[in-house]
């Protein structure tokens, strides 16, 4: 078990954190949880992740006293520690990742389609001008019919209609 105790040095409070091998493990892929949602979707790193970066490093470089150093190896080529290969066959939690990603698919598709098609039919500025409980029954009732037609048919019957004039916003 590693552990630790809380401290202060000079203005800045230490907190230690007692855990287990396990819940070791655990932090490890609640990790790759945070980092997917915050690097996957970037080309660059981005500066305001930096903390979560560092921390991130920090808990890897601890891998090898918490038992898991076949987990998380420090690259000399990255100049980082990084999981391993005997990580991502045993510990991913991408299955995790991929089941949120497919259910926020769905619901972000047919919240939009809905909320698109009650701006279309009342207009931009009536839609606004309706209080926040009845633009949600207004987008409620048309996602009810999107929820059905995804789930009998997926993206099936989705498509692209050519127009030459835009959709029709009032």
């Amino acid at each position: 078990m590693m552990s630790a105790a809380a401290s202060v040095a000079g203005k800045a409070k230490k907190v230690c954190l007692e855990i287990d091998k396990k819940e070791y493990k655990t932090l490890l892929q609640v990790l790759e949880m945070a980092d997917w949602i915050l690097n996957a979707h970037s080309q660059e790193e981005d500066k305001k992740n930096k903390p979560f970066t560092d921390l991130e490093q920090k808990v890897f470089a601890l891998a090898q006293d918490a038992g898991w150093g076949k987990l998380v190896e420090f690259s000399k080529e990255h100049k980082q520690f990084l999981p391993t290969a005997a990580y991502e066959e045993t510990c991913s939690v991408m299955p995790l990742i991929e089941e949120f990603e497919n259910e926020t698919f769905w619901d972000e598709l047919i919240d939009r389609l809905a909320e698109r098609d009650v701006v279309g039919e009342l207009g931009e500025k009536a839609f606004l001008a309706l209080p926040p409980e009845q633009r949600m029954e207004k987008i409620d009732e048309v996602r009810e019919r999107y929820t059905a037609e995804m789930e009998k048919h997926g993206v099936d019957r989705l498509g692209i209609l050519e127009s030459k004039a835009p959709a029709k916003r009032k």
